[in-house]
């Protein structure tokens, strides 16, 4: 070690040094006193007299010693990297086969790992862009004893406003709801993403505006002031960024509002894909307005439309919270509905925004990791192939004088260049790879925004590097041996054969490289057929020739049905009619919420004639309003009665229309046409409503899950301001965008259309995480698979290198080409089945791993591994027969000759 790292012996080396200098001087200054005629004791004493105080001068020849030597060891460690350096880039730089080749693999291995770590640590690991993120929890309502998903529902304002006065484990708490704002320009209307929050929301999220101020409680108040917070991005967009932007007025959905702040760049809470699809949030908010509660507010314990999020006291856990919290509740419900069984939920708001897509970003990770050691181990059999190569290199070199951790040394810093440059290359692929991730999901990524090339991602890509670095330097030097320096200089000039022992490294390398791609396409296949099961899956519509789009009315006010119901009525009978009527679309309609994009609102409902079930009991269903001929536009089928006609505008009988699995959980599948419904998601309480007809099965939030009971109502008979319109053509669907835009202009000016897009750009955008991961990960497979077939091509063709003369030997006493070629073959076989027996294993013991991500069949079919098996068995028999059959067109007699 010292030797090789030029380590002295310290501080007891400097003092011993200094010491003997010290001596040194006075044996010699005594010598004079003596040859002048003084006796030796005398001498030494005037000697020590002369020279001074011993022990401070040998104090500071110590300190000045330890100086110079930690001076000159730098000086000597420096020299020597900067000696191991250009010798490395001197040697890479006349290999130019090998270095490519190595480069490009750490370049393809570590490329791929940088770009999924930087999509995880975005969405799970980086912190939240608020203050103190950690003590920030989402607020759910949840059926007794719920988990998942399914256990997050909305607050009402009545269990909010509870929250908010009663004593808990909240330092603070905040609601918030979707409130879409239309803004007039000189062209059409524009839709902008906004939020109705309460004045507590910027400092429970512990955020201040960059200008401005916050949200007073005085403005929080109905019919308070009209005022608005605006986002860094859309302040830059609208306004160009004038700090006198500040009591401006900007016209929203029709009224006047002064702006009271801009917030700091990047904040954008709450952003849609981070939150449950029902709230109906934009991919970022632009726009923040004050949340007021009127007294009927109070006493709301059935509308469930608001999103809470708090702020944990010091100490207080997420679960302690939630216990805490359900405690409270329970005993109030004790007193006044003790048939009902809900409790609260908080859940941490980091989980809330990427536990959603945890488990396949997890499994990517692993995959990638696989890619990873898959390169490296292919890069580490180029390097012992070179280093046998080498023989007689670093025989020469330890003629030289030089040791053999001087050469390990030196292996050491040619390999970590090599994964520097690989790193340094990767980083580069990474960002071009994290766009290409990102392009497969747009809108559904949670956090989206985070996902950013920072320091723990190069200090990840730099800590590979390393690794690999020492990891091949120290494989490389274990394969440099020590015999004789003279023999080795003798037979250098033969072909290097290597020994047993290193030619079953490189085979056990080759066998991991075959496993782990064998795991990776197994699993990838599985999510493909996933994949295509989904795609089969019938939605319960026709998406083909059919365009859809968002229409808003204004909402200012705020949601005012008995005050605005007429207004919004008539404006999309209006619009269905001139749409109906409209060259190119064949038919058209409206819903309030639109199938596969997880928008939904959920009610209860129950049958008249039927004993009363107790509060919180009912039939649950999820409900939709619907304008214009919105079955014949999506292309639903009619099971039995009628649609919706004209029959049911203006006093007509209240009327609704239910799917199939309404009727076939509710009424046992018997005929349901003339049950009348009380339901409880009316905006004013009216007579039951009579079933008219019975419509198939719709699957509103996504394709892999089951449909749940759904009614419909005529937007004639329960007005909405905002919602998503369906035209169907007989061509092109674009060609319905312009009437459209020209109806809703000439019907109302300040209403919006916006998120225009097909019914099949719906079907597939419900798609998007389920094709992020099957892409990504068959992407993985195939990279994987490739380099492992390279990895084993190079062993068999050093294998049939090293046999050569073996081989002319076998040729030239009549053996045949093709006993030459099945001996050859028969290696990589071998390799092969060994590979595919491990990886068969591997993939069984990982397939738990995949199994939530599937849908309709669970992991290990067997299909799926014999078919995998076979691709990778036929790939690797022809990487082993193309190097074989080389080895066959030798002329044996030339071989022995040059051999």
């Amino acid at each position: 070690m010292k030797r090789t790292f030029r380590l002295s012996e310290g501080r007891a080396g400097a003092a011993r040094d200094a010491n003997d200098e010290i001596r040194f001087h006075l044996e010699m200054r005594t010598q004079e006193f003596i040859e002048q005629g003084m006796s030796p004791e005398d001498a030494r004493r005037a000697a020590a007299a002369a020279f001074g105080d011993v022990d401070a001068i040998a104090s500071e020849v110590r300190t000045l010693r330890t100086g110079l030597d930690k001076a000159r060891r730098r000086s000597y460690w420096l020299r020597g990297l900067v000696m191991d350096v250009s010798f490395a880039l001197r040697t890479l730089r006349k290999n130019p086969g090998f270095t490519a080749a190595a480069i490009a693999t750490l370049t393809l291995g570590i490329g791929a790992t940088t770009a999924v770590f930087t999509v995880v640590n975005g969405v799970l690991l980086r912190p939240l862009p608020y203050g103190h993120p950690e003590s920030l929890g989402m607020v759910w309502l949840a059926p007794g004893g719920a988990q998942g998903p399914g256990g997050q529902l909305p607050l009402t304002s009545g269990f909010f406003l509870d929250l908010k006065a009663q004593v808990s484990p909240l330092a603070g708490v905040a609601a918030f709801r979707s409130w879409p704002y239309t803004v007039a320009s000189d062209g059409p209307a524009e839709q902008v993403s906004g939020a109705r929050v309460t004045p507590q929301f910027f400092d429970v999220l512990g955020m201040k505006p960059s200008i401005g101020n916050v949200f007073t409680e005085q403005e929080a108040t109905p019919g308070g002031p009209h005022v608005v917070l605006i986002s860094h991005a859309y302040w830059e967009r609208r306004f160009g960024g004038s700090r006198s932007v500040l009591g401006q007025r900007v016209t929203l959905s029709g009224e006047p509002f002064t702006i009271v702040g801009v917030m700091p760049p990047g904040f954008a809470f709450p952003r849609g894909a981070e939150l449950p699809g029902g709230f109906q949030f934009g991919e970022h908010t632009d726009l923040w307005t004050p949340l007021a509660f009127n007294p009927g507010d109070e006493r709301n314990y059935g509308t469930m439309n608001l999103a809470g999020i708090g702020r944990l006291k010091p100490g207080m856990t997420h679960q302690r919270a939630s216990a805490d919290l359900t405690a409270t509740l329970h005993a109030w419900l004790a007193k006044v509905s003790p048939q009902s069984k809900i409790d609260y939920r908080v859940v941490s708001l980091q989980e809330q925004a990427g536990g959603q897509v945890r488990r396949s970003l997890v499994v990517l990770m692993g995959a990638v990791a696989f890619v990873l050691l898959i390169a490296c181990a292919n890069v580490t059999n180029l390097l012992i192939a070179r280093t046998g190569a080498r023989a007689r290199e670093f025989a020469v070199r330890a003629a030289l004088g030089a040791g053999r951790a001087r050469i390990a040394r030196q292996l050491v810093t040619e390999n970590v260049i090599l994964a520097l440059v690989g790193t340094g290359l990767g980083l580069l692929a990474s960002v071009w790879g994290v766009r290409a991730m990102l392009a497969l999901v747009p809108g559904a990524m949670p956090r989206a925004d985070d996902v950013a090339v920072d320091a723990r991602v190069i200090a990840m890509a730099l800590g590979v590097a390393l690794t690999a670095g020492l990891a091949f330097g120290i494989a490389t030097a274990y394969q440099v041996r020590w015999p004789s320096i003279a023999a080795t200089l003798q037979t250098a000039a033969t072909r290097a054969t290597g020994g047993v022992r290193r030619r079953l490294g490189r085979r056990v390398l080759v066998v991991a490289e075959i496993a782990l791609s064998l795991v990776l396409l197994i699993g990838a296949a599985e999510l493909t057929l996933s994949f295509l099961r989904l795609q089969r899956v019938e939605p319960g519509f026709t998406s083909g020739h059919a365009l859809t789009a968002a229409v808003q009315m204004p909402l200012a006010r705020g949601f005012d049905p008995a005050a605005d119901g007429p207004r919004w009525r008539e404006f999309f009978a209006q619009l269905m009619e001139r749409l109906n009527t409209s060259p190119g679309i064949v038919v058209a309609g409206a819903v309030s919420s639109m199938p596969l994009t997880g928008a939904d609102e959920s009610s209860q409902v129950s049958v008249v004639g039927r004993p009363p079930l107790p509060p919180g009991q009912g039939l649950a269903t999820q409900y939709n309003i619907t304008a214009g001929r919105y079955f014949g536009a999506m292309g639903i089928k009619l099971l039995a009665g009628r649609a919706f006609d004209g029959r049911d505008a203006g006093a007509g009988a209240p009327v609704i229309v239910v799917n199939r699995e309404f009727v076939h959980r509710y009424f046992a599948d018997s005929s349901a046409l003339g049950a009348q419904l009380n339901t409880g998601f009316e905006f004013t309480k009216g007579p039951p409503r009579t079933i008219v007809g019975v419509v198939d099965n719709v699957l509103q939030t996504s394709l892999d899950a089951a449909p749940g009971p759904q009614v419909y109502v005529p937007q004639e008979q329960m007005s909405y301001p905002g919602l998503t319109v369906v035209m169907r053509t007989s061509g092109d669907p674009a060609v319905a965008v312009e009437p459209l835009r020209a109806a809703v202009k000439a019907l109302n000016g300040d209403a919006a259309v916006a998120q225009v897009r097909t019914l099949d750009d719906v079907l597939e955008r419900s798609l998007a995480r389920q094709r992020f991961s099957t892409t990504i990960l068959a992407a993985f497979a195939a990279a994987a698979l490739a380099l492992a077939m390279v990895g084993l091509y190079g062993v068999i063709a050093l294998h049939v290198g090293q046999r050569r003369r073996e081989i002319g030997v076998r040729m030239a006493l009549g053996a045949r080409a093709a006993d030459v070629l099945r001996l050859l073959v028969g290696e990589g076989v071998r390799i092969t089945l060994v590979a595919i027996a491990l990886g068969i294993a591997g993939a069984l013991a990982t397939g738990r791993a995949l199994a939530t991500m599937l849908y309709g069949a669970t992991t290990g079919e067997a299909g799926v591994f014999v078919a995998a098996a076979v691709v990778v068995g036929a790939v690797s028999l022809a990487a082993t027969w193309l190097p074989a059959r080389r080895a066959t067109r030798v002329d044996p007699t030339v071989t022995l000759r040059t051999e």
